[in-house]
């Protein structure tokens, strides 16, 4: 049975977890979750999808698995022959170690500030919450900054943060990092020099060309 895959076909996470599919040249089909009329709110939802009301949601046969990180490591991890260039194999502890770390990067650093940002600038309008908060706003931009510092000091003496090898730690930023270029925040392009070539590689990977505007 192909994957299923529960969510909106624009929102961040569902395109998260469409781009690992693509690279690793696993099939899915996307099964639109109506969320402008709240059915991921709804009890049947909470019940037998995602306890908390979020997408996307995954099912691999009788199997379901929430959160779209959770889903992509899922994926490495079932189809292991694609999989594995995606992360290393904990048996190279040196490798496994810094992978881990790009990935805590992504989650600690640059998601929240990410989210928080987006959700200001567009989230909100499209829900008639009214503009922006320019103090949050301002605030985001500099946590963001901040985390891009670092990663250009990383991104000087490596290819990808997790090392030579292009990982799940990259491809999760391209969600965010995208909307944050539609919406008028060119920080990945043009803030830093090594951020600005990393990401110009991992932007035009075909799998994320794929889905970038649509799951």
């Amino acid at each position: 049975m192909v994957l299923q895959l529960h969510g909106l076909d624009f929102s961040t996470c569902t395109r998260r977890v469409a781009v690992v599919a693509k690279e690793l040249d696993i099939p899915y089909e996307l099964v639109p979750v109506d969320m402008y009329n709240a059915e991921h709110k709804s009890d049947a939802f909470v019940t037998e999808k995602h306890p908390l009301g979020v997408v996307p949601v995954a099912f691999d046969d009788d199997l379901r698995i929430i959160e779209s990180r959770a889903i992509c490591r899922y994926l490495v991890a079932r189809y292991p022959e694609k999989g594995a260039k995606l992360a290393p194999s904990p048996s190279d502890l040196q490798a496994y170690l810094r992978f881990e770390e790009a990935i805590s990067l992504e989650s600690g650093y640059f998601n929240e500030p990410a989210v928080v940002l987006i959700n200001e600038v567009f989230v909100k309008g499209l829900r008639g919450l009214g503009g922006p908060d320019q103090a949050q706003v301002d605030e985001c931009v500099q946590r963001l900054k901040t985390a891009l510092d670092g990663y250009d000091r990383i991104l000087e003496k490596q290819r990808y943060l997790g090392g030579d090898t292009l990982t799940l730690a990259d491809l999760f930023h391209l969600p965010y990092g995208y909307d944050l270029g539609r919406n008028g925040f060119d920080l990945m392009t043009s803030y830093k020099p090594n951020v600005a070539r990393w990401w110009n590689e991992i932007s035009e990977l075909e799998s994320w060309k794929a889905v970038r505007n649509g799951a």
